[in-house]
């Protein structure tokens, strides 16, 4: 842990974005008193209970960080992601699938029954009297017809829509999901039909896992919602899998991003003599940044958007003016919704643009964003991106710190 101020530009850096999000973080703990409501409905309150949780998660990654454990923050961080994902679905997911289960058929049968489906329901909607969107091949499971249903309207409030994975994640017990009770302690033996109801209730489990609360099925639930598109999944999938590295048993992880990581002293200590990179660090940091910063703002978007019978002032002027500076004072790290980076516009224009496209656009960074592809190394890229570069064709790169 730093006692002293240091003139490094890489902490200083490291320190302006870990102060950044702690600004987020005591601007979201004052911002409660500054939420009007008129009519309270429970569900904002839930919602927001969810990410004072999540927020708690945060603050312990900056300690980790701030105590020099960069592995360990970059696990609970994925944590943390992928916390964020679902509480995209939870405030804006107005959309949810249901599964038929076709897999004993074969491909010949699935498809003619697909079809059918598909015509039954075009039917229906041209009479007005269908609530299904679409039918379609679930892509995540063999055989599967997915079903594509509005979100779950408020008895009181027809208007109202709640996201179903609200409810599913409230309810869903991994304990029920993963464990056989009867390989553990019971204070009585249970009656047949007992055991019958308690395999049922397993089964579910296990399905609302499976198709809504698994990471796949998050993904896909984004999908069908118009949440992330392709491009935007394949940054999620970059990023799920580099921090994953540090949740799961993955070898050199933690090693690889070390100073001398290549060195193996054969003693006995806690992690290795060598400190982790100021790369590391900073790459540390920013994750949490740019993590806290989305669930932030969808909780401030969801309480602004919320009916004005239920909230009278959202307050949210001052949070949402920490959050929008994120992109712009770090745009050299390229997370979900932010632009691609300039040393991303760079390196692609080098490999990929032809001297007539970068005539025309005058300098790589007017490359159409569109065309950047991300780069699935997220630590060693942000290293170059932190370098200077020139290039006889695409000019120069000037670093951000």
């Amino acid at each position: 842990m730093r006692t002293q101020r240091s003139t490094n530009p890489m902490d200083i850096e490291i320190s302006r974005v870990n102060a950044t999000t702690r600004a987020m973080i005591d601007e979201y703990v004052q911002w409660g008193d500054k939420i009007v409501y008129e009519n309270g409905n429970t569900l904002y309150m839930d919602l927001l209970d969810f990410v004072n949780f999540r927020i708690e998660t945060a603050d312990s990654c900056l300690l980790l960080i701030e105590h020099g454990k960069i592995a360990d923050s970059l696990g609970l961080t994925r944590s943390l992601f992928e916390n964020y994902l679902l509480f995209m679905l939870m405030c804006r997911g107005r959309k949810f699938i249901q599964l038929e289960d076709l897999s004993a058929r074969t491909e010949g049968e699935f498809k003619k029954a697909l079809k059918e489906k598909q015509e039954e329901l075009d039917h229906r909607q041209k009479d007005g009297t269908e609530q299904v969107l679409s039918v379609s091949r679930y892509p995540r499971a063999k055989r599967h017809l997915m079903y594509v249903r509005e979100g779950l309207r408020d008895s009181e409030d027809k208007s109202f829509v709640i996201p179903i994975h609200f409810f599913l994640f409230k309810d869903f017990r991994p304990e029920v999901m993963r464990l056989d009770e009867d390989d553990y302690f019971q204070y009585y033996e249970r009656a047949d039909e007992t055991k019958k109801a308690i395999d049922q209730h397993k089964a579910e489990a296990a399905s609302h896992y499976r198709h809504y609360l698994s990471y796949d099925a998050l993904i896909q639930s984004l999908r069908i919602n118009d949440l992330i598109d392709a491009p935007c999944v394949a940054r999620i999938e970059a990023h799920y899998t580099f921090l994953g590295k540090f949740l799961h048993p993955t070898h050199n992880a933690s090693r690889d991003l070390r100073d001398r990581s290549n060195v193996h002293s054969g003693r006995t200590a806690v992690g290795i003599e060598h400190p982790y990179s100021k790369v590391a660090e900073l790459l540390a940091s920013l994750y949490v940044c740019y993590v806290v910063a989305g669930l932030l703002e969808e909780a401030a978007t969801l309480i602004e958007t919320a009916p004005s019978k239920y909230v009278k002032d959202a307050g949210t002027d001052v949070l949402h003016g920490i959050i929008e500076r994120i992109p712009a004072d770090f745009p050299y790290f390229w997370f979900l919704f932010n632009d691609p980076p300039l040393y991303d516009r760079f390196n692609w224009c080098i490999h990929h643009a032809t001297d007539k496209e970068l005539a025309k656009w005058g300098h790589f960074s007017n490359v159409p964003k569109e065309r950047v592809t991300f780069n699935q190394y997220v630590d060693s890229n942000l290293t170059h991106a932190l370098g200077g570069w020139s290039n006889a064709r695409c000019g120069t790169y000037v670093p951000p710190i």
